[in-house]
């Protein structure tokens, strides 16, 4: 049973290049949080402190819905480590085979994931992103707004 859902930020939640939340980010965080612990794992800039993460976070108007926000340039780590996810999944106390994890590059997120056993979904917005035939996701969404259906 799922319990809780890792989300990456950038190209995920925030699209890189305008900073803007994605569609459905916001109502779909909000729904999700009635029912499932949430947390952040995000590859930043060795420079880029956690309340930087929090500063994107609300310019986007992503609401404080995080029970947990992990960032690789404080951890000493970046994904697709499986200590960055250890991280995460110790703080929200759940098993990695009760936790989910979407992300939009297959070599980071889906990589680190699967190999620790979690579940996971990619996020491809458009059909520019990335295909891979050595890793796979257990689901792949076009809209976040579709991860409601899968969790």
């Amino acid at each position: 049973m799922i319990k809780a859902v890792i989300f990456d930020l950038g190209n995920t939640l925030v699209s890189e290049d305008t900073g803007n939340a994605f569609p459905y980010a916001v109502d779909v965080l909000n729904k999700l949080k009635e029912k499932y612990k949430l947390a952040l794992i995000t590859n930043v800039h060795h420079t880029t402190t956690s309340e930087k993460v929090q500063e994107i976070l609300a310019d986007a108007g992503i609401p404080d819905v995080f029970e947990v926000v992990v960032v690789s340039s404080q951890v000493g780590c970046s994904k697709p480590n499986p200590r960055i996810f250890e991280i995460a999944l110790k703080s929200l106390n759940v098993e990695h085979k009760e936790a989910v994890m979407v992300g939009n590059i297959i070599s980071t997120d889906i990589f680190g994931a699967n190999r620790l056993g979690m579940k996971t979904i990619l996020f491809q917005p458009s059909d520019t992103y990335q295909r891979s035939s050595w890793e796979h996701p257990d689901h792949t969404i076009h809209s976040i707004k579709d991860l409601l259906e899968i969790v």
